[in-house]
């Protein structure tokens, strides 16, 4: 139990992230910011605003997305995870 509440509140920080990132430098209204919205299709992010926002995400998270793993990245949600478990991967490296 406790560790679902402590994923939940790591999962709505990185959503929280990428909420502010999409208003603040895609001007998309918070209330068009879902989980389940697709950044193409529902949010209006063409090829290069995407590959900006990845840009963005590598800045804001201190990570590195791979180009194969970008078709994968559909909706605000996959690409929450895919943050989450990059986060993870790079804090599991650091301890060892």
């Amino acid at each position: 139990m406790l560790l679902t509440l402590f994923n939940k509140r790591k999962m709505n920080a990185v959503f929280n992230q990428i909420r502010d990132i999409l208003y603040k430098n895609y001007c998309i209204n918070f209330d068009e910011i879902e989980l389940e919205a697709e950044f193409e299709l529902e949010l209006g992010l063409d090829s290069r605003d995407f590959f900006e926002l990845v840009e963005d995400f590598e800045e804001i998270f201190k990570i590195d997305l791979f180009f194969d793993d970008l078709t994968e990245i559909i909706t605000i949600q996959d690409a929450v995870l895919y943050i989450e478990k990059k986060i993870s991967e790079q804090s599991n490296i650091m301890r060892n």
